[in-house]
């Protein structure tokens, strides 16, 4: 796994990822969104929604999205921390599971 944060724990990942969300201005009609983590050919990123002041309402989402077909492929409401870090770490698995067939279908492709 890369990111800007080196080996720092998830929970730490997470708060500096939401600290850089709430810096950024808001902009009508969108979503302000920050990169967390970069395995393989996905990135973990947080996003926040313009119902977010809703107290049902999640604090943030977070997003595994695949940059080779620039699409989701899962995303999950994280109302506290325990959700975040649950979903990051889930992310983390699904997206190095994906980077092992893309290297294997790698091999296939050489061999």
């Amino acid at each position: 796994m890369s990111s800007c944060d080196g080996d720092a724990p998830v929970t730490l990942k997470i708060l500096r990822g939401y600290g850089k969300l709430l810096g950024i201005p808001h902009v009508a009609h969108g979503t302000r969104t920050v990169a967390l983590e970069r395995v393989g050919d996905c990135e973990i990123s947080m996003f926040e929604t313009l119902g977010a002041g809703s107290p049902e309402a999640p604090l943030f989402w977070m997003e595994l999205f695949d940059l080779r077909f620039h699409s989701s492929r899962d995303s999950h409401g994280c109302h506290n921390m325990t959700d975040a870090v649950a979903a990051f770490e889930d992310f983390a698995l699904q997206a190095s599971r994906l980077a092992e067939v893309s290297l294997c279908e790698l091999g296939e492709a050489v061999g």
